[in-house]
C-alpha cells in the first residue's frame, strides 16, 4: 500500500513539475496539467520502442515467405546486379557505347570490367546463386548488345580461362 501511495505522489510531481516546466504559470485555484503534450511525448516513446520489434517481425516473415516469392525476389535482384554491372561497363570502358553493338575490340574489356564490378558490389550469397565467377560471365554474356564479330570463342572461353588470373576473383 505504500509503495502504491509513493507511486503515485511521484507521478503527480512529474505531472506538476511538467506542467511548470512548459510555462504554466502557479495559480492557487487552477493546476494546468497539458496531457496532450504527455501522451504526445508517451506516443513518440511508444514508437521508437515498437519501431525495433516491428523491423524484426517483417525480417522474420520475410524469411517464412513461400519458396517461389522468394526465388522471384532473387531473380529480380540478379537481374538488377547484371544491368548496373552492364550499365557500369559501358560506361568506363573507351569504345563501348549504350544502345550500340560491341565490337570484338572490346567485348573482352568490357565483360571483364563488368564482372569485377559485380563481384566488388554484390553480396556474397548473391554471387553464389548466379554460379559465381564463371556464371555471372555467361549471364553477362547474354546481357550485352555485340556484333557479328564477337563470338563465344573469342570473347567469353578466354575471360572464363582467365578467371583464375583475375585479381579481383576470390
Amino acid at each position: 500500500m505504500t509503495r502504491k501511495l509513493l507511486l503515485a505522489a511521484l507521478a503527480f510531481a512529474c505531472a506538476v513539475s511538467v506542467a511548470f516546466a512548459q510555462g504554466a504559470t502557479p495559480s492557487t485555484t487552477v493546476l494546468p496539467i497539458q496531457w496532450g503534450d504527455m501522451a504526445n511525448g508517451l506516443f513518440k516513446v511508444a514508437v521508437e520502442a515498437l519501431y525495433p520489434v516491428v523491423l524484426a517481425a517483417v525480417a522474420y516473415a520475410a524469411g517464412k515467405l513461400p519458396w517461389w516469392v522468394s526465388m522471384w525476389l532473387t531473380t529480380q535482384r540478379i537481374d538488377r546486379a547484371l544491368q548496373t554491372g552492364a550499365d557500369y561497363a559501358l560506361n568506363a570502358v573507351e569504345g563501348a557505347t549504350a544502345g550500340k553493338a560491341i565490337s570484338v575490340d572490346v567485348g573482352y574489356t568490357v565483360l571483364k570490367v563488368a564482372l569485377e564490378r559485380i563481384l566488388g558490389s554484390t553480396p556474397d550469397w548473391l554471387i553464389k546463386e548466379m554460379g559465381g565467377p564463371k556464371g555471372i560471365s555467361e549471364r553477362l554474356f547474354r546481357v550485352f548488345k555485340f556484333d557479328e564479330t564477337v563470338s563465344d570463342k573469342n570473347t567469353l572461353t578466354p575471360l572464363v580461362q582467365a578467371l583464375s588470373t583475375l585479381s579481383f576473383v576470390k
